[in-house]
């Protein structure tokens, strides 16, 4: 006699516990590098918003009502009258969290958070990354049970070169995605983890962590992941021996993103430069000019910027490549916090590589060296070492190392290359 079905239950066989984020490193107090990268009175007024939201964070709920003085909220909303402008987005984020000091008992956790992610957003666009990371981590203090705040945390630490701060933060956002069923997280955080591992060179952990994110937006149908993992196992293979599957990834992401998503451009960048790589500056460098215009964040654009000079130098385009290299100097001057200056320089020297341009060649890779040290940034500091090295050899003429075929590609190639450009154009226009 058959026995009835059971079904069974799978049971952890240990308890649940997300680990802790990484708050303090390098700081003499809480919020220094407010007050360090704004010596103003708007910085003191980013810092004492910041220490609000951190004293409310601290607090059990039922504490909360009666956490500050009465004449709090008409002080500081006179404070923001005096020095923030009306029209800029940050005025009303500031009133927000003000808003704190009237009534801490009845804001919730949510709100909190929305408001400090809302002013990170804003320093990182204003070049303040250090205020950027204090704010997003005030937000993921104030919902600490919140998947999507400590995957924040992780992805402006990472990108202020704050590496273990940023391993740390991902790895609590996983956890807590997996016990929130929270799966577009889930996938992200294993994609920012990924990134991680292809900037210290780790391929293989780095493919294992997409393939999983890969994976879990198909099986629970969250198609907002599906298409940055498609990138990312793509950007993984350009660098592979197996450049047709590249190209297969590449088409899978398109596919999935869509002819206005707006992560296509970056897409159409890294096709570009993946081309680049196989030594098609000419198919390379019409793209990045049609990119050009869909990057107006300076860090990005620089690196777009740094590609067209290195495409051209390739084509043998010097005009194209003057133009660019000046004005990718111009922003390496400008920028505060270095980001991805490295990566740049690394282009430059490239392209002036291919034109012989023995004594940029050298310039370029010098500095790049010196900022990815800075940075530890390990795989632009091989790569800086390796110009340096091989710029003992080059001689001031061209290089036929550098000179791209102009076989064609196979068709697939040839409709992925004119519908991103086609794409880009759409948009633009």
């Amino acid at each position: 006699m058959s026995q009835p079905h059971t079904r069974r239950i799978r049971r952890h066989s240990r308890p649940w516990i997300a680990p802790p984020g990484l708050l303090m490193q390098g700081e003499p107090f809480e919020g220094y590098h407010v007050l360090d990268e704004s010596r103003d009175e708007l910085g003191l007024l980013l810092w004492q918003s910041l220490r609000d939201v951190e004293v409310w964070a601290q607090t059990a709920p039922e504490h909360r009502p009666d956490l500050f003085t009465s004449g709090a909220l008409l002080e500081r909303m006179e404070r923001i009258d005096e020095e923030v402008d009306p029209a800029t987005p940050l005025r009303p984020v500031l009133e927000g969290l003000a808003s704190l000091l009237a009534r801490p008992g009845r804001v919730t956790s949510l709100e909190v958070c929305e408001l400090c992610q809302e002013l990170a957003r804003w320093a990182s666009d204003a070049g303040l990354p250090r205020t950027s990371l204090a704010f997003a981590q005030r937000g993921a203090m104030a919902a600490p049970e919140e998947a999507g705040p400590a995957y924040l945390v992780g992805l402006i630490s990472r990108r202020a070169a704050d590496y273990r701060r940023a391993e740390v933060w991902f790895r609590r956002a996983l956890a807590l995605a997996r016990h929130n069923l929270d799966w577009k997280h889930y996938g992200l955080a294993h994609m920012g983890l990924a990134n991680l591992y292809m900037q210290r060179g780790d391929a293989p952990r780095a493919r294992a962590r997409l393939l999983r994110a890969l994976r879990s937006s198909r099986r629970y149908g969250v198609w907002t992941v599906k298409p940055y993992a498609l990138h990312d196992l793509f950007m993984i293979n350009a660098t592979g021996d197996d450049p047709k599957l590249a190209e297969q990834y590449a088409r899978a992401a398109y596919r999935a993103y869509g002819r206005r998503h707006p992560r296509l451009p970056a897409l159409a960048h890294d096709v570009a430069w993946f081309w680049m790589l196989q030594r098609q500056f000419n198919r390379a460098l019409p793209i990045f000019q049609a990119v050009l215009p869909h990057f107006p964040r300076p860090p990005e654009r620089m690196i777009v910027l740094s590609n067209v000079a290195r495409a051209a130098g390739g084509a043998c385009l010097f005009t194209v490549f003057d133009r660019a290299w000046t004005e990718v100097w111009q922003m390496v001057d400008d920028s505060k916090d270095r980001e991805r200056v490295a990566e740049a320089l690394i282009n430059l020297s490239h392209g002036a590589a291919a034109l012989g341009l023995v004594v940029r060649m050298e310039m370029a890779a010098s500095y790049a060296l010196t900022i990815a040290t800075r940075r530890n940034e390990a795989q632009q500091q091989v790569a800086a070492e390796e110009l340096l090295a091989a710029s003992r050899y080059t001689q001031p003429q061209e290089n036929a190392m550098y000179q791209g075929d102009d076989h064609p590609l196979a068709p697939a190639s040839d409709w992925l290359a004119g519908e991103l450009v086609e794409s880009l154009t759409e948009v633009s226009t």
